[in-house]
C-alpha cells in the first residue's frame, strides 16, 4: 500500500498550493524575475522564454510560469556556468 501525500491538492515539490506558485502574465514574471514590472523587463522574459529555455507555459495566449520551476531553472544555469 502506498503511503498517502501529505502536500495539499496541486501543491508542487516545495508544498505551495498551485495558485500561489502560478504566475500569470509577462508582468507578475518580470518582477518576480528581475524586482520591477516595466515593459523592458516584460520584453526580457519574452526574450528568455523563446531564445533561453525559461520555463514558461501560455494558458489562453497568455503567458505563464510556475516560482518553483523557474527557481529550479536558474540553479540549472548556474550550475552549468
Amino acid at each position: 500500500m502506498e503511503k498517502a501525500s501529505t502536500r495539499p491538492f496541486g501543491a508542487n515539490a516545495t508544498g505551495l498550493p498551485l495558485a500561489e506558485d502560478m504566475m500569470r502574465g509577462a508582468g507578475p514574471l518580470a518582477e518576480f524575475f528581475y524586482g520591477e514590472d516595466s515593459e523592458v523587463n516584460r520584453r526580457k522574459i519574452y526574450h528568455l522564454s523563446d531564445k533561453h529555455g525559461l520555463p514558461t507555459f501560455k494558458l489562453g495566449g497568455v503567458l505563464c510560469g510556475r516560482r518553483s520551476t523557474i527557481l529550479r531553472w536558474v540553479e540549472q544555469q548556474e550550475g552549468a556556468a
